[in-house]
């Protein structure tokens, strides 16, 4: 700056005043426009992620609903016409997929819902199918229970699930509903893979048992 010149007065001033550049109202009009339309669908988006829990709660109860989102042991229990070892779910990945499955409203099919229980099922036959469509799958009932052993918060839910005509309800037998048809063999799929699962581990641990007797004959019969 030269020293004859007011250090109140900026030397570029005309850079920040360029005739050139107009802003208009209907730019700034646009400008809002932008900005609003990004929140709205911001919070649209939200909202479409949330999963809806108005039916559910009614269905399951508040402190079941409260046990399958925040119950941090999980176990996968036999029931009628399935057969595989309990298996502990607590740190599978899929977990969370499981949870969603059964919280979010939109997975059911209410007009199904009905006073009974899931176990009843179990002692139907299925239709005989034509050539032309898929054999019926026999019934098979597995239990879920969510608990909170650490925090005790809720007290543990038990929910039965029958796989073959994606019906679950809890196991106490006061009623039961049908998930969808999109749902259903999503459902299925995961938890017989949980059940295979647990027949890995149980072979693992036969193996490791087997291995571990060899091995204390073998010490037996050098002493």
């Amino acid at each position: 700056m030269n020293e004859n010149e007011s250090p109140d007065v900026d030397p570029h001033a005309d850079k920040y005043n360029d005739p050139r550049v107009v802003v208009t109202r209907y730019q700034v009009l646009a400008l809002v426009a932008i900005v609003a339309i990004g929140a709205i669908a911001a919070v649209v988006s939200i909202a479409a992620r949330r999963t809806k829990l108005e039916k559910t709660t009614e269905f399951w109860g508040p402190d079941v609903i409260t046990a399958i989102q925040l119950g941090d042991h999980v176990e996968l229990i036999p029931g009628p016409g399935s057969n595989f070892k309990q298996v502990e779910l607590t740190a599978f990945p899929g977990l969370g997929h499981l949870r969603k499955a059964l919280l979010e409203q939109s997975h059911y099919q209410w007009t199904t819902v009905e006073k009974d229980a899931v176990e009843a099922l179990a002692a139907e036959v299925p239709e005989v199918q034509n050539q032309d469509s898929e054999p019926e799958q026999s019934p098979m009932v597995v239990r879920l229970e969510f608990s909170d052993p650490h925090y005790q918060r809720v007290p543990p839910a038990l929910i039965d699930v029958e796989l073959a005509s994606g019906t679950v309800g809890p196991a106490d037998g006061s009623q039961r509903v049908k998930v969808t048809d999109r749902v259903r063999p999503a459902l299925r799929h995961q938890l017989q893979l949980l059940m295979k699962v647990s027949e890995l581990r149980y072979g693992q641990r036969t193996e490791a048992a087997d291995a571990e007797r060899e091995e204390n004959e073998e010490k037996q019969m050098d002493e």
